[in-house]
């Protein structure tokens, strides 16, 4: 395996792959007991900063056809969230590189719009089997805070961030801020036991130490003596570990002891990926719906550079036995009263409050392997439970809907660039079709598993 050089050209049959494997931006969908499909998970948008200028031209027939008040006609939703485009008309055809995305969540989007601007003459096409509301970024209350992000290296972690967050912040104080889906948010992070500053504690705005009467007000409904229950059920190995799990026996008569507070960018996903598709469409850009299994099937189509933002799909794709499903449940209600986002650090989850701009997110999970697209009854109602008992008024909220997806684990984030030959890729479409075969085997004699458990360490991080 050989590490490309930088905008190096490979020769056909090769194509030059840079990998992002942790993209929160792959998920299975789910049917829930409500009259919406959904799918939902509540992640961290991290991602290599993008341009708010478009860097091409003006607007195509495609997206000129909407209302005076600026908003979507129905043709142009449809369009926007079920995408199967054909070549580009004879007035876009490029002239430079031919790069292949494949993945259309935000980074494979977010990605594309970045090689717009630094590759106006590129010829790029999205390769992706979901699109729109079929991807996990739709559904993502988008709150900035890296999470759940395993053994990423710290630097990478704050230095990705620190340029999302700048990314973000430029997009909030520009005349783009409605149709991306951004808006500023005053955040309260609560703890069980001491908690020192995070790393990121710069890069947002207002970082401060809570004092202890705000943490007596948010510890006074606290249901305390379930809370020692459940961290004593987790010290145990009977209930999954999560952030902020571990048992501590001098804990205090009283909840909360230590916080912070702090102003962040809450970028909700389905108005983000929407404004990024829009730029897409009047860049001319293919974006075509296309169910890959493994990186072989494009190898003869003469790509001069392949960028891989599957996300989960990495797992056959490459196939990545370090990837897995985090699975996330949510529920939406109507709380207009509610401005303001909470993270209440328990045992066993973070319970999180974050108010979006037509309703406010209440979650969540975070259960490493599990394949459930399922809406969880258990789930839900300690979701319910532990929301309220951080803001009581949530007991009068209007529950709108659930939502259940997949944020994509891997053991640490990946972002690299390689050459993989077509012999390379042939070796890597019989790895992937020996470990279908064996999954197959192992349903037939009855195990059920099909995919590996990640260490225990993957499931890091305070939001």
């Amino acid at each position: 395996m050989h590490v490309a050089s930088p905008g190096a050209r490979v020769p056909c049959p090769s194509v030059e792959l840079s990998c992002c494997t942790s993209s929160p931006t792959s998920a299975r969908c789910s049917r829930a007991p409500c009259s919406r499909r959904r799918i939902i998970s509540h992640v961290q948008i991290l991602l290599e900063t993008t341009n708010s200028s478009d860097p091409v031209r003006a607007p195509s027939s495609s997206t000129t056809n909407s209302s005076s008040t600026g908003a979507p006609l129905l043709l142009d939703t449809l369009r926007n969230s079920f995408k199967e485009h054909g070549a580009a008309p004879v007035s876009k055809l490029k002239t430079g590189p031919r790069i292949c995305v494949l993945g259309a969540g935000v980074n494979g989007l977010a990605t594309t719009v970045r090689l717009l601007e630094a590759l106006p003459a590129a010829d790029i096409t999205v390769y992706a089997n979901r699109f729109g509301t079929d991807v996990t970024t739709h559904g993502a209350a988008g709150v900035w805070m890296p999470y759940k992000l395993s053994n990423t290296p710290e630097k990478l972690t704050q230095r990705w961030g620190q340029e999302t967050f700048n990314h973000l912040l430029d997009l909030v104080h520009s005349d783009q801020a409605v149709q991306a889906g951004v808006q500023w948010s005053y955040c309260h992070s609560l703890f069980l036991a001491p908690e020192p500053n995070p790393f990121w504690a710069s890069t947002v705005h207002g970082f401060n130490r809570m004092s202890q009467q705000e943490l007596e007000l948010f510890s006074r409904p606290v249901d305390w003596l379930s809370i020692q229950g459940t961290a004593k059920a987790v010290e145990n190995g009977d209930v999954e570990t999560g952030p902020g799990s571990a048992h501590n026996a001098n804990w205090p008569p009283t909840a909360f002891v230590d916080g912070y507070t702090f102003n962040t960018v809450v970028c909700e996903g389905r108005h983000y990926m929407r404004w990024l598709n829009h730029k897409l469409d009047r860049a001319g850009v293919h974006q075509v719906q296309r169910k890959l299994t493994s990186l072989a099937n494009i190898a003869d189509e003469g790509w001069d550079l392949v960028i891989n933002c599957c996300g989960l799909g990495c797992r056959r794709m490459l196939p990545d036995g370090q990837c897995y499903p985090i699975r996330g449940q949510i529920m939406r209600v109507k709380a207009p009263w509610v401005n303001q986002c909470v993270f209440a650090h328990f045992p066993d989850e973070t319970s999180y409050i974050i108010p979006n701009r037509d309703f406010v997110v209440l979650g969540g999970t975070g259960q490493i392997g599990n394949h459930s697209t399922e809406v969880s009854l258990a789930d839900a109602e300690r979701i319910v439970d532990r929301a309220i008992q951080v803001l009581p008024s949530l007991k009068h909220a209007e529950l709108l809907d659930h939502w259940v997806g997949f944020r994509p684990g891997r053991s640490s984030l990946r972002l690299d660039t390689e050459v993989i030959t077509a012999a390379m890729l042939q070796a890597a479409l019989e790895a992937n079709q020996a470990a279908t075969a064996a999954a197959a085997a192992a349903a037939a004699a009855g195990t059920g598993h099909t995919t590996s458990t990640p260490p225990p360490s993957a499931a890091t991080a305070a939001k």
